[in-house]
């Protein structure tokens, strides 16, 4: 009987290969969301969430995250109250005019972006405000004549970790 060693080691390797694959949950799968005029992809793992944030659209939250009830890694949509035709530079400007007077917040950067083929405009801080130090990306953007903006937060140390689930969602948005 002659022994084939080429093909044993294929036999081998097969075996081998075959005993390391898994049937994990797809971590890169989205949803998607439709309503109250705007659209988004997000994380399937994340959940739609209630939110008394003034002027909010929808708040979604990754519910591993829960601190003290509260979700720490969130995202926020806003459609602030402004006048039609308002300005979304003016608009940014007037808002963050004496929001960084307050000790509780501090800035980071702020900067033009483009998100979706929009120009945005993008302020990254960090405040203590609700009791809980959260670090902040805050995206203002207008569709169509409608200023919205993408509000992300999750804790200083797992912000970078949480900026692709922001960047997914923001690339995404479009508003009516």
């Amino acid at each position: 009987m002659r022994i084939d060693i080429p093909m044993i080691l294929i036999l081998c390797f097969v075996v081998l290969v075959s005993g390391c694959v898994s049937e994990g949950k797809n971590t890169n799968s989205t949803e998607i969301y439709s309503q109250n005029n705007i659209s988004f992809t997000y994380p399937s793992t994340w959940e739609i969430t209630n939110t008394t944030s003034q002027d909010a659209v929808v708040a979604l939250a990754d519910p591993t995250t829960v601190h003290s009830g509260n979700p720490t890694t969130s995202v926020v949509i806003q459609k602030p109250a402004v006048a039609a035709n308002s300005n979304l530079t003016s608009v940014y400007d007037s808002n963050y005019d004496s929001f960084f007077n307050n000790t509780n917040v501090k800035r980071i950067s702020e900067g033009n972006i483009t998100i979706n083929g929009n120009n945005a405009l993008e302020n990254i801080y960090e405040s203590n405000a609700t009791g809980v130090q959260l670090e902040y990306q805050a995206v203002w953007v207008d569709y169509n004549g409608t200023i919205y903006v993408i509000l992300g937060s999750a804790l200083p140390t797992d912000y970078k970790n949480q900026q692709t689930n922001f960047y997914q969602i923001m690339n995404s948005f479009k508003g009516q």
